[in-house]
């Protein structure tokens, strides 16, 4: 801490070397901040991309083209799963032309689609034809043919 001040030019000693000490913690704080950016500014653009890739196009209401949550899991999991169990052995190449081409067949998919298979499939369960057995027919034990009720 510095003594009193005594006079106007101790005054404007003091004002200029609170300046000079101002204006080095403001270079600081903005070498700090780049720093802080430039750590930050990778995940943060890996974080628009994902949200870009799963988000999809919106138009000028705010609505994805076409597109849902269905849509998104299909083009992330569809190429993970083909690539795992069909082609875990094949090359880079394969690998990416298969993602490319799952990616663009899992546009298509949503979930009225999905809804729709799941509506059909549970009304092929539930059909009558699968649960009408054919039941044994009794004998008829009537009265006889030969009985002297005639």
């Amino acid at each position: 801490m510095r003594t009193k001040i005594q006079n106007i030019d101790d005054l404007r000693e003091e004002v200029i070397r609170l300046g000079v000490k101002r204006s080095e913690m403001e270079t600081d704080l903005k070498i700090e901040v780049e720093k802080i950016t430039s750590r930050i500014r990778l995940p943060l653009m890996l974080l628009r991309k994902l949200n870009d890739f799963l988000g999809g196009s919106r138009d000028k209401s705010g609505k994805k083209d076409g597109e849902d949550w269905v849509s998104g899991i299909f083009r992330i999991g569809l190429p993970v799963m083909m690539n795992r169990f069909l082609f875990p052995k094949s090359g880079f190449i394969v690998k990416s032309v298969i993602e490319l081409i799952s990616q663009n067949a899992a546009k298509t998919v949503n979930k009225d689609l999905m809804s729709g298979l799941l509506e059909k499939l549970s009304e092929w369960i539930k059909s009558p034809k699968t649960r009408n057995k054919k039941e044994p027919e009794l004998a008829d034990y009537g009265i006889p043919p030969d009985s002297e009720t005639y």
